[in-house]
């Protein structure tokens, strides 16, 4: 590949992982508004991935059978990413919120994926990280406690189960982007999206069965919600991430994480009017700042 095509490969992959943060800062918007209907989230995100999972399955039904084969040799991969990277990954995440603040959670998320990705990054993946990444990682660090107001000492009444779901989910989430890098060379986004989705929602099918009584009296409007979380930040969003992994390092990729936590809070300011302190715009700011040497970084090293 040239040089001109070998960075507009990059810059295509950057979008879509932009994009798919994007999509991703909105689950805690509609979570939160499905929250208000009595739905647990164990249930909520059990119906997120069988929704998602029969939606793709129907899809490539129709239209490309040929990407649901697998390789024999892959099943036990595909089964590990599905239970752990996807379904209990997201269950951990979930456990952290409820036993912690959804602040702490981000705080632990955020702030410990990218360094868990650029080290597994540089030790399974032989991928070399320069200083300059490391001081846009550590910026983005700053930004993100600063958005999530962890020092507000209200908000961080934490205990040790709670950190260690935190942790748990994050270690997962770290799994389930080294996974998608690897098989993403022999497997299309579609194809990691349908078993990924599918065995996850199968190791939740309890939860679902147990769920039933309460699921006959959902109103309409909680499953609207329901279908939007797992049309847009679920299944969009993780076949646009999926797919930008083919054109991206790793570790810068998940440096892109924090757009997340950035777009949520804006979401947070504009639909359900949650104000923005003045440190939490110095956060964004710093954010910026750290996005912006990073592209730099990229576009040096293109």
């Amino acid at each position: 590949m040239s040089g001109l095509g070998k960075s507009f490969g990059e810059s295509y992959g950057y979008l879509l992982i932009v994009a798919a943060e994007i999509l991703w800062g909105t689950i805690g918007i509609l979570a939160k508004l499905s929250f208000a209907y009595g739905i647990y989230p164990e249930t909520l995100i059990a119906l997120r991935l069988l929704i998602s999972f029969s939606t793709l399955l129907t899809v490539l039904m129709l239209v490309r059978r040929d990407f649901l084969r697998i390789r024999k040799a892959d099943v036990s991969a595909f089964l590990i990413f599905g239970l752990f990277a996807v379904a209990l990954q997201r269950v951990a995440y979930f456990y952290a919120v409820d036993l912690t603040t959804a602040t702490v959670a981000a705080v632990l998320f955020y702030t410990t994926y990218p360094t868990f990705v650029t080290l597994s990054a540089w030790i399974f993946l032989k991928e070399k990280v320069s200083l300059r990444e490391l001081l846009a990682i550590m910026l983005t660090f700053l930004g993100v406690a600063l958005v999530t107001r962890i020092y507000d000492a209200a908000s961080l009444s934490v205990n040790l189960l709670g950190i260690f779901f935190g942790l748990l989910s994050t270690l997962l989430a770290v799994l389930f982007f080294m996974m998608t890098k690897k098989l993403r060379s022999r497997y299309s986004s579609w194809t990691l999206t349908v078993y990924g989705d599918g065995i996850g929602a199968l190791v939740l099918t309890p939860v679902i069965s147990l769920s039933l009584p309460q699921m006959a009296a959902f109103p309409p409007q909680l499953w609207l919600l329901i279908l939007a979380i797992a049309w847009v930040p679920s299944l969009l969003a993780y076949l646009l991430f999926s797919h930008a992994l083919k054109y991206v390092k790793a570790s810068k990729g998940s440096t892109l994480s924090v757009i997340e936590p950035l777009s949520t809070a804006l979401f947070s300011a504009v639909f359900l009017r949650e104000a923005l302190e003045q440190a939490q715009m110095l956060g964004i700011a710093i954010l910026l700042v750290g996005v912006a040497l990073l592209f730099k970084t990229y576009r040096k090293t293109s």
